[in-house]
């Protein structure tokens, strides 16, 4: 489970990444519909692989979803450096 999670956040930083571009393109150009679209599915993407790993880290854990996600968005370094510790083990 340790290593699932742990590819569900490194997947989520790439998300996070082609979303952040997106939305760089339809800020510049508003009226553009197919930048619009893009950054739409991005999105959309993006937030799919968040709650993912927010579920999993969820019931890894045996925290509520609202404190994984909280997690995941505060302390995502702290979180990633404890599963990589457990994967060693």
């Amino acid at each position: 489970m340790i290593e699932k999670i742990f590819e569900e956040l490194q997947h989520l930083a790439i998300l996070e990444e082609i979303a952040n571009h997106a939305e760089a393109d339809y800020d510049r150009e508003p009226e553009n519909e197919d930048y619009e679209s893009t950054f739409d599915r991005a999105y959309e993407n993006e937030y799919k692989s968040f709650m993912k790993a927010s579920k999993m880290l969820s019931q890894y854990i045996g925290v509520d979803i609202a404190t994984a996600r909280a997690m995941i968005n505060g302390k995502r370094s702290e979180v990633i450096d404890i599963l990589k510790r457990g994967r060693k083990k």
